[in-house]
């Protein structure tokens, strides 16, 4: 993808759950701030309910989707937010016009389902912030080092330790995002390979045991076998609120030593507490992209390109 210059356009658009104009205005506002435009999708503040309050029927939210990654002048698609309701689209949606005319895809969570789907096809995504901030709001960081990797610049944070962080060096292609998607994609033809990668992983709003079923069945299928570097971002808002003393903070310790036990097999680099995630301060990380992260005793670095 090549970088973004003034006047570049960004189309929106909501894959998954409902969205409301006034909950992206702020993002909007940032995206011209750049000297960008952007343009919103027919459908993007829809309405269908069932058994969740999607961005409109999936026949309408597929619409969406098709009509921005064809879209012949657009360098980016921002999606609205998360939620539920991609893997619903994701197999109806044709790449013929995306191949010819690539463009970045951005966002989290349940948007984990495109970038898979679009990584395991060899074309790198912005794994970063969907258009609605949290209710606590989104760092500065959040969106600078997304609009870093929109101008063509290359990513490299210096991270705190932790005390489940294994020393080492690895580089390969950086794969992954939330959990529960990857695990729900196991065995999917949008699930991306994670042999010979280093593998990324946050959540949220899960049980602990939970947590540990789903690396356990991905252990079992043999997804893990071969990663060369293991990520842990935002773990937080985990299992009974009111049971919970870590309930607010973004790497939750519990959820940690349940996930620090199942990697104990594998001798690779490791990082914890990476800010990425439904957290506060959430940087972009370029899924597909080239990474390279080495594990220090009092430092970790990791460092992100295409």
């Amino acid at each position: 993808m090549k970088p973004l210059k003034k006047n570049d356009l960004i189309v929106i658009v909501s894959p998954a759950g409902s969205v409301k104009k006034e909950q992206i205005q702020s993002t909007l506002d940032l995206i011209e701030s750049k000297g960008w435009r952007y343009e919103i999708g027919k459908n993007a503040f829809n309405q269908y309910f069932f058994g969740y309050n999607y961005a409109g029927a999936p026949q309408e939210r597929l619409e969406d989707l098709q009509w921005a990654v064809n879209h012949p002048e657009a360098k980016a698609v921002w999606f609205s937010r998360g939620g539920y309701g991609g893997v619903q689209i994701v197999d109806f949606l044709k790449l013929a016009k995306f191949k010819i005319n690539p463009k970045w895809l951005i966002g989290y969570s349940d948007n984990t389902v495109f970038h898979q789907h679009f990584n395991r096809r060899g074309y790198p995504t912005l794994h970063a912030t969907v258009c609605k901030l949290l209710p606590q709001g989104q760092s500065k960081t959040t969106f600078s080092t997304i609009f870093d990797v929109l101008e063509g610049k290359k990513l490299k944070y210096s991270l705190k330790t932790h005390r489940f962080n294994q020393k080492g060096k690895a580089e390969g292609l950086l794969t992954g995002g939330n959990l529960s998607i990857l695990y729900s994609l196991s065995g999917s033809r949008s699930l991306d390979s994670f042999k010979n990668k280093i593998l990324f992983i946050e959540d949220w709003y899960e049980n602990f045991y939970h947590v540990d079923r789903m690396l356990i069945g991905m252990e079992r299928a043999g997804y893990f076998k071969d990663i060369q570097g293991l990520i842990v971002g935002g773990f937080t808002k985990m299992d009974m609120k009111a049971e919970n003393p870590n309930y607010e903070t973004p790497f939750d310790e519990e959820a940690y030593q349940v996930i620090n036990e199942r990697f104990k097999p594998y001798d690779i680099p490791k990082i914890f507490s990476f800010p990425s995630g439904h957290i506060f301060d959430t940087r972009a990380m370029i899924t597909g992209g080239t990474v390279r992260i080495e594990v220090k005793e009092n430092e970790a670095v990791f460092e992100n390109w295409v």
